[in-house]
């Protein structure tokens, strides 16, 4: 059974609202600029992470294979094809770190020991270097992601798991660059070795809750048989999507156990900025809808083998994952949230909703990518 496919109409919604979008967000810029660019950040990086983690579970289901992951191929593959889309949009950022990153708008003698020790490092040249290896270094693995995972069978596929592999450990080295630069680096008295495996585990929960709500709307997996007997094909992917959510949450709570443990005065200042002027209030938020109520929802097998279950379980978990996001970077941009925040969800996030419903309701619309269509 199929569902009505995704209507071009989403386009052109979406498009309106990311016009209103970036018209206030022009304003915005010479309102309040730092807030402005605070708001797009954090919305830019939410945006980014989902092609980032879609090309993630590819990878990860090419090594692994499996039912779920041939389900959710087609939504994964719209949304890396969003990646361009998504880097362009750290555009703005990039001609105004000084009012982001304080490493580069703060006379150096004015910083803390411990800052000017990194900034051999951390200095603007060498910022925009290392993100323009890691976006090419995206752009070249999202194509042959795309190429690998096409659905015509005269398309260049990988023969084995080695290219997947290598692709996994590629991916993950820029991923870990560009978590310390555009994430950590907003505070860089805080150190973490595990931030980077967090930021992965996190840009899958997104990636693969976005798949699940955009392919149960789109098929009836509920009544699809899975990869075992007695089993529902929504089982499948709403497992994996628990698996993943299993690992963000280890990984988030281990961080906060070392620190606080470890009664470190720099790394446990962030979370003390994370637990004031009403931010505590999204970390109580975020943690019910992104691991407290889809975890009971997991355990309950009537939920996965229900359309409104399946749509309901993504749509929470999504939503938890961008409030996630939003906890993580954007206390520390500026105050609180103000209405530059939510110009940028109209403007970054109608755009990208636009680019990526385009693809979604026809497949061969990925053509760019390989420079031929693509027919599923």
């Amino acid at each position: 059974m199929t569902r009505p496919a995704w209507p071009d109409g989403y386009v052109a919604v979406a498009a309106l609202v990311a016009s209103g979008g970036l018209v206030l967000c022009c304003l915005g810029l010479f309102v309040d600029p730092r807030s402005t660019l605070a708001g797009w950040l954090t919305v830019a990086l939410f945006l980014l992470g989902l092609p980032l983690g879609a090309m993630t579970i590819l990878m990860v289901h090419g090594l692994t294979g499996g039912r779920w992951g041939e389900a959710l191929r087609a939504p994964l593959r719209a949304l890396v094809a969003t990646l361009p889309l998504a880097l362009l949009l750290l555009l703005p950022v990039v001609t105004r770190v000084d009012l982001v990153f304080p490493w580069a708008g703060t006379d150096p003698t004015m910083l803390p020991e411990t800052v000017r020790q990194k900034l051999a490092y951390l200095n603007v040249p060498f910022f925009i270097i290392r993100s323009i290896v890691c976006a090419l270094i995206w752009l070249v693995l999202g194509w042959l992601i795309l190429g690998w995972t096409a659905p015509d069978k005269n398309r260049a596929r990988a023969t084995t798991s080695r290219p997947y592999a290598i692709g996994l450990i590629v991916h993950g080295l820029a991923v870990t660059v560009f978590a310390i630069d555009w994430m950590l680096s907003i505070e860089p008295d805080f150190y973490s070795t595990i931030y980077a495996m967090l930021e992965a585990s996190a840009e899958v929960v997104g990636a693969c809750a976005l798949a699940l709500a955009v392919l149960a709307a789109g098929r009836a997996i509920e009544t699809m048989p899975g990869g075992e007997d007695n089993t529902a094909l929504g089982e499948d992917v709403a497992n994996m999507l628990f698996g993943f959510m299993l690992i963000w949450a280890y990984l988030s709570f281990m961080q906060w156990l070392i620190i606080w443990a470890g009664d470190l005065p720099e790394e446990i200042h962030w979370y003390i900025l994370r637990s004031q002027h009403a931010w505590q209030y999204l970390l109580w938020l975020l943690i019910a809808l992104q691991f407290v109520v889809p975890f009971a929802g997991f355990l309950n097998r009537s939920a996965k083998r229900s359309h409104r279950g399946l749509l309901g379980l993504g749509a929470l978990v999504l939503a938890g994952h961008f409030a996630d996001v939003v906890w993580r970077i954007r206390p520390a941009l500026s105050a609180p949230i103000s209405w530059t925040d939510l110009t940028a969800i109209m403007g970054a996030g109608g755009a990208w909703c636009a680019w990526f419903f385009w693809t979604l309701s026809e497949p061969n619309r990925i053509s760019f990518w390989r420079g031929r269509q693509v027919r599923g």
